[in-house]
């Protein structure tokens, strides 16, 4: 038997935009409406911020700031971190029901695809930020509109590395693996990057390692607008060596879960 050898004709710019909105806009609608993402990155981050505020919040963090408003940028990070790895555990239902293999067909490049997990991870990750933010706002933190903005913006910047994370997680962990790897995943990057409780509380082997983790310094970087004093540009150096190396595996477990969908 012959196999055609006839170049299929690619897709014109207009319609390989269109394909690649109502991508964005159902994977969007699709995480939106599970109820575990609105569990686990809008209502635990907002109940956790509740209680630990309801008892330190009027306790002063640094000059006449108080807890109550450094603890809402940290919860609020910690929110975030669950919405942009959610990247995993869409990729692992794609896989699993074969949606996957049908992108495939779509001849959609890595740049593309990764592209558009970014943008549907900030679709899903500003709301994670904005429900502790009205919690702060209801519990008496005050700040200026540009202080809000900024601190929200730099939240979002710090973590779209973490979308890589986790689809690195979803294309290299089998689909029965994945949820756990993402959900295990996010909760160690959440303590140990001194999301819960500052490093200055834990054993210095902890601190350590939580210095280094990209976690810890998107809350530091989201707080920074509150707080002042120096820029932690270390953290920026951090979060872009995490960047570069995940992004690296993201294209080679891309490739890899390309291999095996074809199969």
């Amino acid at each position: 038997m012959t196999t055609s050898t006839t170049p299929v004709t690619p897709a014109t710019t207009p319609a390989r935009v269109r394909h690649v909105a109502h991508y964005i806009a159902h994977s969007a609608l699709l995480t939106l409406r599970e109820w575990s993402f609105l569990a686990f990155v809008i209502a635990m981050p907002t109940t956790m911020y509740l209680f630990f505020v309801g008892i330190y919040g009027d306790e002063v963090a640094t000059g006449d700031i108080k807890v109550s408003a450094t603890m809402m940028v940290t919860m609020a990070t910690y929110g975030a971190l669950g919405a942009a790895m959610t990247a995993g555990a869409q990729i692992q239902n794609e896989r699993s029901t074969g949606w996957f293999r049908q992108l495939m067909l779509t001849a959609l490049t890595p740049a593309q695809f990764l592209s558009t997990k970014i943008v549907v991870a900030v679709v899903v990750i500003v709301p994670a930020i904005v429900a502790v933010f009205v919690s702060g706002a209801y519990r008496g933190v005050r700040l200026s509109v540009a202080t809000w903005l900024a601190s929200g913006a730099l939240i979002l910047a710090s973590l779209l590395p973490m979308v890589v994370l986790g689809l690195v997680l979803g294309l290299w962990f089998k689909p029965a693996a994945a949820n756990a790897a993402v959900t295990l995943t996010m909760l160690a990057l959440s303590m140990l990057g001194g999301l819960w409780f500052p490093l200055s509380m834990m054993p210095s082997a902890m601190a350590t390692i939580g210095r280094q983790l990209p976690s810890h310094w998107a809350g530091q970087i989201g707080t920074w607008p509150i707080v002042g004093g120096d820029f932690p540009w270390r953290g920026v150096w951090v979060i872009g060596v995490w960047t570069v190396a995940l992004i690296a595996l993201g294209v080679v477990g891309y490739r890899r879960a390309v291999r095996v969908s074809r199969r």
